[in-house]
């Protein structure tokens, strides 16, 4: 049996442990990561805020939390003299604060920045200056809740970005800055590096969408488009995968608005067949633009209504009649492969004869053709109970689910003895469901006398709901 690797104490400190036992920021935490920036700053606070202090083995009395373990001080950190703590203090006799060494050190200047005493945090700006690895907590403090603050911490950023080298710098400094926009004076800051920085990085976009915060990523990406970092492969990119629909919105309105006439290097191929349908419908759209408008009678039959609408907005604009496809298309009752969206683009069409068209296809041999034609009377408000009641019988789950739709608002006028026949143990378990679910909408009496002695059904949701009709009470007379 191998022997246990235990890690060392100092590896399970955390960032504002380690820099109370002397360790530099670029061991301490991640530098890169900016959530580990707003982590440090909040941590330092709370601690200072209400910490006491304890002295590790061989080291100073440093400041940790209430509770907190007793660590251990890494090899090579940086000492205080003895009796000071490491974390700077405030003096309320001497209203100064107390340092361990003067001038302070960069552990120290970075707890100081972090500090709950707004005073703190202000007397350790000066010794930020000429510290490259401070700057990332200088422009927290540019976000500062107080005035006094942030301003001379704007003053002092800037100084610092305007020294040679402070254009790279101030583009390491950005995603930082974005999520830092976030907070209520977060701006300022980022408009003082975007100056500084002068053109960013390619690699910044990357950065900038890595972030766990929604809000910071499509801000971050309103960033990169404003300054050109997203060429149209990567906005398509973007379009397609981006995990957050503000982000794909904007990215598709950017791409659409960089399609010329022809769009000769057919940018809207990927969009026309996206699986977000707000995607598809702009493209369709943006066909008119792009001088491809015969192409949206392909988008006809798509199955998202908002695509439809867009393809016969676009073929409208040329002078096109789009209902006569869907007139064509659903002539024929048995016609093999008819796609449901031209099904309902019909019943959407409102014509006089949609309806005469439709209610032939209740037959059709595929079962999402009748389940289309069925909504599609509804929508036309063209079926009657009774052709709903006999549609509850379909082998086909989505036509009984539009059936029971359209019985609902008719369900306190149908037989109660046939609501009863729905939930027999008989009926297949989608027309057992539907029926569920009109009795429900009929009334807890019903539902009391047809569910009694279901409670042991085979069907769970079938027992469940007899049970639950058992101890419900009835409302009163």
């Amino acid at each position: 049996m191998r022997k246990p690797i235990h890690p060392s104490p100092a590896r399970d400190l955390a960032p504002h442990e380690r820099l109370l036992l002397g360790a530099p920021l670029v061991t301490a935490l991640d530098t890169v990561d900016p959530e580990a920036w707003t982590d440090l700053d909040q941590r330092v606070r709370a601690t200072t805020a209400g910490g006491g202090t304890t002295t590790p083995p061989g080291g100073p009395s440093v400041t940790t939390p209430p509770g907190g373990p007793s660590p251990a001080a890494p090899p090579g950190a940086a000492s205080a003299p003895p009796g000071r703590p490491l974390a700077p203090e405030w003096d309320e006799h001497a209203r100064d604060v107390t340092w361990s060494a003067f001038p302070p050190s960069e552990p120290e200047t970075a707890l100081a920045l972090c500090h709950h005493r707004w005073q703190v945090r202000e007397a350790a700006l000066p010794f930020a200056a000429g510290r490259p690895a401070l700057l990332p907590l200088l422009l927290l403090r540019c976000a500062d809740g107080r005035a006094p603050v942030r301003e001379r911490a704007r003053r002092t950023l800037g100084a610092a970005l305007d020294a040679p080298g402070g254009a790279g710098l101030a583009a390491e400094l950005v995603p930082l800055a974005v999520r830092l926009t976030l907070r209520p004076h977060g701006g300022p800051g980022l408009a003082l590096l975007l100056t500084a920085a002068g053109t960013l990085p390619p690699s910044l976009p990357d950065r900038l969408l890595a972030s766990p915060r929604p809000r910071a990523r499509l801000l971050g990406t309103g960033l990169c488009l404003d300054r050109g970092l997203l060429p149209a492969a990567r906005l398509t990119e973007l379009v397609l995968t981006a995990e957050d629909r503000a982000v794909r919105r904007l990215c598709t309105d950017a791409l659409l608005a960089r399609v010329p006439a022809g769009d000769p290097d057919r940018l809207l191929d990927p969009l026309l067949t996206a699986s977000s349908a707000a995607t598809r419908s702009s493209a369709v759209t943006a066909l008119h633009r792009a001088g491809r408008s015969p192409e949206a009678y392909g988008h006809l039959t798509d199955p998202s209504a908002r695509v439809r609408s867009a393809a016969r907005l676009v073929l409208r604009l040329e002078g096109a009649d789009p209902w006569a496809s869907y007139r064509e298309w659903c002539a024929d009752p048995a016609a093999p492969g008819l796609p449901p969206g031209a099904v309902f683009g019909l019943a959407e069409s409102g014509a006089p004869d949609a309806a005469g068209l439709l209610r032939p296809l209740t037959l059709h041999p595929e079962g999402r053709v009748r389940a289309a034609a069925l909504a599609g009377l509804r929508m036309l408000d063209a079926v009657s109970p009774d052709e709903l009641m006999a549609a509850m019988d379909d082998p086909h789950p989505p036509v009984v689910r539009a059936a029971r739709k359209g019985l609902t608002p008719y369900v306190l006028f149908v037989p109660e003895e046939w609501l009863a026949t729905l939930v027999d143990p008989a009926r297949p378990a989608h027309v057992r469901r539907a029926g569920l679910r009109l009795l429900g909408a009929h009334g807890l009496g019903l539902r009391k006398r047809v569910l009694a002695g279901m409670e042991e059904d085979e069907d769970p949701e079938v027992a469940h709901e007899a049970q639950r009709a058992r101890y419900e009470p009835l409302p009163p007379a």
